[in-house]
């Protein structure tokens, strides 16, 4: 068989002379990492599916080092963390090619030698939309044997959830099952994921080195410079944003309670996209401040050390430690401090350790387990209050040097108490005019407008879910032009009553009227006797939605996950099944390949 070499023609002005002396002066495998190396420069920030970071340049007679880094992702996370990875690999000598799973041939699999899978998890021990296929692939019956594959895991997720980063998991044990050999123990991420990252990342490429010292040497010493330089304000030097607007949106009488706030970005450089979140740092009540230290039997006078610093017990409970959740770490944390049997077998029981964890805060458990621990102790077992996410309400082109949220306040009755969430209560009750909060923007990747304006988008968003879809709208407008050809607007909105609960209705009449808003679909659900939500309304509009996707719409949800996202894909399968006369199992793999087009696009919670 013979092979044949095809030449590309140059392009009007290119040196040829110079390519050959590049192809004389060079090894094969010098040739491919320049190959890679001027590709990179070439399409720097615009890369899709995998991304090649090269290694430095390979010398006479030495191979270069490979690794793929997979991962999956819901807001970006994991994206980020993968392409942290991936520079510290590059910096000790690595040609890296970093996969999204979305995009990921699952074949490649069993040809690959070395990978780091980096994988969220989403909610209660779900995978990522991105990675939903291939982890049904590989846990099913055609995943390959891996006897070749050398393997670590990161995963990212949220003590707040009982199946902490179970995703994670899943991976790690599965790709041992099929043969693969794990060069790391598993690493496990909070919320504030990055120093877990590195810490992870850093072991895993010492333990690769002391395998092949020959090739480390040659690499660049690694060092925490080595990341790309962060913005000056981010989740560990938040920007103290001023309030300088606050609303109550809801009239009267309504069984709601949501605020539209507007906070100073002046100064700080931060930019955001419509999508992304604010993150914000709140501090706990001093009502539920005082019944901790009741129930603890302490005064929050005594001395104790948090994060490294000493300061009094109160003052650790109300501003840095986090009271109004309890996770499976902290009943943990608890029974390793009182032996408590009790706490043992609520551990041991999923199903009751669900039931006790909703609801109940650190009073509950000090008062239902009493151990009258030292105040220190009781320090040591807590964590730091993490930040909240709020999808922001805003668009930047609108509202220059200004973020605006809308925040629904969490109150509730639990055990005869009233119950609070932290920190929608706080920008609630103690954030006024003229004060400051902590703040950073947290970017979503995965939930942005399409890069093509003349798309047509369909946006659900009931209650306080309407927020990204007013920063939609707004900096669709702020884009548009006469030499523009503008796409289609579609919001469906529910709340409770429409005379209280109708959330930005001047400013959605206002776009409807200006034809930025191209339809407005409502559901107030107790205006009536049968209660009717948003996915009744979808329902309703089945042709003409099924219609705007099969012209390539975009479709959003925001909400609430547990019932308000479900109910609007059972509803949105029906209406491709009906529409298309090709029934269920149709539409199931029409909403997959939408998900997988990321043209079905969640922010849910």
């Amino acid at each position: 068989m013979s092979t044949a070499t095809t030449t590309l023609p140059a392009p009007p002005g290119f040196d040829d002379s110079l390519l050959q002396q590049l192809r004389a002066g060079h090894s094969a495998d010098q040739q491919l990492w320049l190959s890679g190396y001027l590709y990179g420069l070439a399409t720097a920030g615009q890369a899709t599916g995998a991304a090649l970071y090269n290694a430095p340049l390979p010398q006479p007679g030495q191979e270069p080092r490979r690794m793929s880094i997979l991962y999956g992702s819901q807001t970006g996370n994991s994206k980020k963390a993968a392409h942290q990875v991936a520079e510290l690999a590059r910096q000790q000598g690595y040609a890296v090619a970093i996969n999204d799973l979305n995009e990921y041939p699952a074949k490649n699999l069993k040809e690959e030698r070395l990978i780091l899978l980096i994988v969220s998890t989403q909610g209660e021990g779900v995978p990522p939309t991105a990675a939903e296929e291939f982890h049904r692939w590989l846990h099913s019956a055609r995943a390959p044997k891996l006897t070749g594959l050398r393997f670590a895991v990161c995963a990212l997720g949220d003590k707040s959830y009982l199946q902490f980063c179970q995703t994670g998991k899943e991976f790690d044990e599965r790709l041992e099952a099929l043969g693969g050999v794990r060069l790391q123990e598993r690493a496990e991420c909070d919320v504030d994921y990055e120093d877990i990252v590195e810490a992870w990342a850093l072991a895993v490429l010492g333990r690769l080195d002391s395998e092949t010292p020959a090739a480390a040497s040659t690499a660049k010493v690694l060092s925490r410079q080595a990341v790309a330089t962060l913005p000056q304000y981010t989740r560990k030097t938040p920007f103290a944003a001023p309030l300088f607007e606050k609303t109550q949106l809801n009239g009267r009488g309504s069984v709601k309670e949501s605020w539209h706030l507007e906070l100073s970005l002046e100064g700080s450089g931060l930019t955001y996209a419509p999508g992304d979140s604010l993150g914000v740092f709140a501090t706990n009540a001093p009502g539920l401040v005082d019944e901790v230290l009741q129930a603890a039997g302490l005064g929050g006078g005594e001395p104790v050390v948090f994060g490294g610093i000493a300061q009094p017990l109160s003052d650790v409970l109300q501003h840095n430690a986090e009271l109004t959740v309890l996770t499976r770490d902290l009943l943990n944390n608890y029974f390793s401090q009182t032996k408590d049997l009790r706490i043992k077998q609520l551990l041991d029981n999923p199903a009751d350790l669900k039931n006790y964890l909703w609801g109940r805060n650190l009073s509950d458990l000090l008062a239902d387990f009493p151990a009258g621990l030292p105040a220190q102790n009781l320090t040591d077992i807590l964590r730091p209050i993490p930040p909240r996410l709020y999808s922001i309400a805003s668009s930047l082109a609108a509202h220059p040097d200004e973020v605006h949220l809308t925040v629904a306040a969490l109150r509730y009755e639990f055990n005869g108490r009233q119950r609070a969430g932290l920190a929608s209560t706080f920008l609630a009750d103690r954030f006024e005019t003229g004060d400051s909060i902590p703040v950073f923007i947290e970017n979503n990747a995965y939930f942005k407008l399409p890069d093509d304006d003349s798309a047509d988008i369909i946006m659900v968003g009931p209650g306080t879910g309407v927020a990204p879809f007013r920063a939609f709208v707004e900096e669709r407008e702020a884009r548009g032009g006469a030499s523009r050809q503008p796409g289609k607007n579609w919001l469906f909105f529910g709340n409770p009553n429409f005379t209280t609960d109708f959330l930005y209705q001047t400013e959605w009449l206002q776009h409807l009227k200006r034809g930025t808003l191209d339809r407005l679909d409502v559901a107030f659900s107790r205006d009536q006797p049968e209660k009717i939500y948003v996915q009744h309304r979808l329902l309703e509009r089945s042709k003409l939605v099924y219609d705007r996707l099969e012209n390539g719409a975009y479709f959003y949800v925001c909400g609430d996950k547990n019932r308000m996202a479900a109910d609007v894909q059972v509803a949105l399968m029906q209406i491709i099944g009906k529409e298309s006369g090709k029934g269920a199992e149709y539409a199931a793999e029409y909403l997959k390949n939408l998900k997988k087009q990321r043209r079905f696009l969640e922010d849910v919670y």
